[in-house]
């Protein structure tokens, strides 16, 4: 692999996850998927060979209408993705700080300690750091006041924005997104006379900003780019951030049927295919400005095309790029950037590894039919293919190895990576009278290949995996539901080998699972009826102890009530210290309405759960109306960010305390 190719692969950092259905009740004798195999990411010889691709399968696809359904067929309306300790290290750029993260305050429920992921609250201890109406906002922990802002760049940037905060530098990379514009037609093409085109997919932006805030009072930008295509997500480890952007093809403008008749289609897509035909590279890969204050220098592409690959599988047309930059230079530096020719999909980082799952499912699924057929892999099983890129290098994101795995991925949660061994839960949909079912695919390094080593399948029926956790190189845990939550355990300390050792069947289901002590589990999902109607938030205790023989020791529940932690585990805070777990919850029902933060006491010693105090910040009893989205535990207090406002309750008693203005 040559170093561009090796740079262009840094591309696959974080991407999104495709739901998907799974199936459990338990292990059982259904045919078995078909074997893992090898899948290359394959390298264009030339710029001219990537264009002839993208022609090649966008004239297969083009019709009176553009491509597919519109944005939906190129992935652009998926959201953006979707636990652990990580940097300890505080404070500006000296690294003077002195509180430790664990001891002394929470920081994000990064999935893997060392790997941190970007959310739209982040703390030193000392400061907190957030966004608010197109605002970097500063707010000192001590007097619980803004002590600076900075405006940032962009033209109508939306108010979410995602920070990762490296604590040594003082550095925030913040990333926002530019709310699309209003579409305008355009004149067509000679070939198209009398026809009007429109641009093929709504403008996205993201904006990417270096900002210092290692003198909170005075917050300075570093620079800024602006891109083409929505930012998907992205991770950081010791200084270096990869940020994964999504680009449909921004230059493409198609016409459409001018009127209801037969010929008027055939006219259209004539004249599409023309388009398509016609097109260059500038109109399928993603570009990117550097912003000076509030012009920009000129627009280059953002990802050479000699950097660009793609899945042995046909993915899409959709650029997935990511962009890598260091934290620990002043200005905001780009040190690599790569794509890949590929629909969206999920994408899991350890230390060492970058693990990225592309799909030839997931293009198909968003031409809404537009093909003539569900791509399949070998014995006709929908296939996820997944490549695994070296991390350890900070300049640098090369590829190691691909391979195939039947089935489809739940999120970031289903893959796993240690000493270049790669577990992955996936589910392989019914087909025929072969009923859907679960399994959990061990796969390790080979040369370039990921090589599949041993299995488990048949983890269930009919039912949906809705949860995944893996606790150590040794033990994974699946939950899975339909009208029970069956919680699986499985060994696989002989990697040739791995096996279910324990199964346990309650009512309701954990939608995230978190470990709490060498031998509990946490669960948080919904309670639920004998006949698998949803009740209420529930918190279960699972004692792991006996991997033959697991047990839900204890329980709360909350009727009607819901928790943003079940689909995003960054509004999880598990504080070990006091044995507190803290959840931003939701309860409507047809008299009342409450929103606020619940919280629950763990003891490890006995196995023990109680309710703890509640915080509400709106409900029909409340003057105010806000909803919590994040929790985070700073000294004695919970900071709890609202829609426009930090809230402080005391850690014990969840008192209001204080209130931020945003």
């Amino acid at each position: 692999m040559t170093p561009s190719s090796g740079r262009r692969t840094a591309l696959l950092a974080s991407l999104l996850a495709v739901p998907l259905a799974l199936g459990a009740c338990t292990p059982a004798d259904v045919v078995a998927p078909p074997r893992a195999g090898a899948a290359e990411l394959t390298d264009f010889t030339s710029c001219e060979e990537l264009l002839d691709y993208v022609h090649e399968h966008a004239l297969e696809r083009v019709g009176p209408w553009g491509l597919g359904t519109g944005a939906g067929w190129f992935g652009e309306e998926m959201a953006t993705e979707d636990s652990g300790a990580a940097d300890s290290s505080v404070g500006g750029g000296d690294g003077a700080g002195t509180a430790v993260e664990g001891t002394d305050f929470s920081g994000t429920n990064n999935q893997e300690e060392g790997v941190e992921e970007p959310d739209v609250l982040q703390t030193d201890g000392e400061i907190l750091v957030t966004t608010r109406g197109g605002r970097l906002v500063v707010v000192d922990v001590d007097t619980r006041a803004e002590v600076g802002a900075l405006r940032l760049p962009g033209r109508d940037v939306g108010s979410d924005a995602e920070l990762l905060l490296d604590r040594t530098s003082g550095q925030v990379i913040v990333l926002t997104r530019e709310w699309p514009q209003q579409v305008t037609p355009m004149p067509t093409p000679d070939a198209a006379e009398g026809l009007t085109s429109f641009p093929a997919f709504q403008p996205t932006r993201t904006v990417v900003t270096l900002v210092d805030v290692s003198d909170p009072a005075n917050p300075t930008a570093g620079g800024t780019l602006r891109l083409e295509g929505d930012y998907r997500s992205a991770r950081m480890q010791d200084g270096t951030a990869r940020v994964v952007m999504v680009t449909a093809p921004p230059g493409l403008a198609f016409v459409r049927p001018r009127t209801a008749s037969l010929v008027a289609e055939e006219e259209a897509e004539r004249a599409n295919r023309a388009i398509v035909e016609a097109s260059t590279l500038d109109d399928w890969l993603p570009h990117l400005q550097t912003v000076q204050g509030t012009r920009s220098d000129g627009t280059r592409l953002a990802v050479p095309c000699e950097d660009v690959a793609r899945p042995p599988e046909f993915s899409g047309l959709t650029t997935l790029s990511v962009l890598t930059f260091d934290l620990a230079q002043d200005e905001l530096e780009l040190t690599s950037a790569g794509g890949l020719i590929a629909s969206g999909s999920t994408v899991y980082a350890s230390t060492d590894r970058l693990v990225v799952a592309t799909s030839a499912w997931e293009a198909w699924a968003l031409t809404d039919g537009a093909d003539a057929a569900m791509p399949r892999g070998a014995g006709g099983a929908t296939t996820t293919a997944l490549h695994t890129f070296d991390l350890t290098d900070p300049a640098s994101t090369d590829h190691v190895a691909s391979g195939t795995v039947p089935g489809r991925l739940l999120n970031q949660f289903s893959l796993d990576e240690s000493q270049g061994t790669i577990r992955v839960a996936t589910t392989t949909d019914a087909s025929g009278s072969t009923p859907s079912s679960s399994s959990l695919v061990v796969l390790a390094e080979e040369g370039d290949r990921l090589v599949e080593q041993g299995r488990v399948d048949g983890l269930g029926e009919t039912e949906q995996i809705y949860a995944v956790r893996y606790l150590s190189p040794d033990t994974a845990a699946v939950v899975t539901f339909r009208q029970t939550d069956p919680l699986y355990l499985l060994d696989t300390s002989d990697p040739s080998r791995p096996r279910v050792t324990g199964e346990l069947k309650i009512p309701g289901y954990s939608a995230y699972l978190h470990p709490v002590g060498e031998d509990l589990l946490l669960g948080v999902g919904q309670d639920a009826t004998d006949d698998g109607r949803t009740t209420g938030l529930q918190v279960s205790l699972f004692d792991i102890s006996d991997p033959a023989a697991p047990t839900q020791v204890a329980k709360q529940t909350w009727a009607d009530h819901g928790s943003g932690a079940e689909y995003d585990h960054r509004a999880f805070t598990w504080w070990p210290r006091t044995g507190q777990l803290f959840l931003p919850a939701e309860a409507w029902t047809e008299t009342a309405q409450w929103t606020g933060v619940v919280s629950a006491g763990v003891d490890v010693d006995a196995g023990g759960l109680s309710q703890g105090p509640r915080l509400q910040l709106g409900g029909d009893t409340s003057a105010a109306w806000d909803h919590a989205r994040r929790t985070l535990v700073i000294g004695d207090h919970l900071w709890v960010l609202g829609e426009g406002t930090l809230h402080v309750a005391d850690l014990a008693t969840l008192e209001p305390v204080g209130t931020v203005t945003l």
